[in-house]
């Protein structure tokens, strides 16, 4: 659905999309990175996330995490 709010700077929802490797990790950003999603600036991160934040075409921030990284795959 549609809204003519401006994206919330820390929003209460927040979508993970979830991939088992590294590699598919990296042809996903580049697959919606193609498709106009873009790598916005953020500060606050881990030095080597197991995540990669994108923003939509509207500024609506979400994440490609890959599993293999995750803390919980350990």
């Amino acid at each position: 659905m549609r809204s003519d709010s401006p994206p919330e700077p820390r929003p209460r929802v927040h979508l993970d999309l979830l991939v088992d490797t590294t590699a598919e990790q990296d042809a996903e950003v580049a697959r919606l990175l193609g498709l106009g999603a873009t790598l916005p600036d953020r500060d606050g991160y881990p030095a080597e996330p197991d995540f990669v934040v994108l923003a939509d075409p509207d500024g609506n921030v979400f994440c490609v995490v890959d599993l293999s990284r995750a803390p919980s795959s350990g």
